[in-house]
């Protein structure tokens, strides 16, 4: 008789360089499989224009209609402006992409994080200082941050569209 599989192993990893919270960023991204939660001021420090990370969240949303992509900004400033790949995706994914902006106390919130399926957390407590943590296989570390989330979403409003007007 086979064994049941044991539980994927917890890990915890210090990042101590914003350069570690972008590497963090990409190995989550690498482990989602059915939803991808983004607070971040502005999605600057993210390559969220790369080629290579569009290809990524474009294959991530087409594996099926049920994936989805929840991104909560303070200023969508960069998105609108400087990420026009993002933008473009944005239009072939309706369904599965949405950009929201902070509002009211949401948007004094001055951390910023991702969750990949509530397994996977990479967090940085104070977005201008380089120190977080990459939690990987940890659905009870990230269930306050999936909660705290939610409640950062409950108080934003869409305002990034794919349509261009004003033209």
């Amino acid at each position: 008789m086979g064994e049941a599989p044991a539980d994927p192993v917890p890990e915890r990893t210090l990042l101590t360089a914003k350069s570690d919270y972008l590497e963090g960023f990409n190995r989550l991204l690498g482990l989602a499989r059915r939803e991808l939660r983004i607070f971040d001021p502005d999605l600057s420090e993210l390559e969220m224009n790369s080629t290579a990370r569009i290809e990524m969240l474009a294959r991530f949303l087409r594996e099926s209609r049920t994936r989805h992509v929840y991104v909560a900004l303070h200023d969508v400033e960069h998105v609108a402006k400087r990420c026009p790949r993002l933008i473009a995706l944005l239009g072939s994914f309706p369904a599965g992409l949405f950009i929201f902006q902070t509002q009211g106390e949401a948007a004094k919130v001055q951390d910023c994080f991702a969750l990949a399926d509530g397994d996977h957390l990479v967090r940085r407590p104070v977005r201008t200082q380089p120190r977080g943590v990459l939690v990987i296989n940890d659905p009870k570390e990230c269930q306050p941050m999936r909660e705290r989330f939610d409640e950062i979403w409950q108080s934003s409003v869409p305002t990034v569209s794919a349509n261009t007007t004003g033209l």
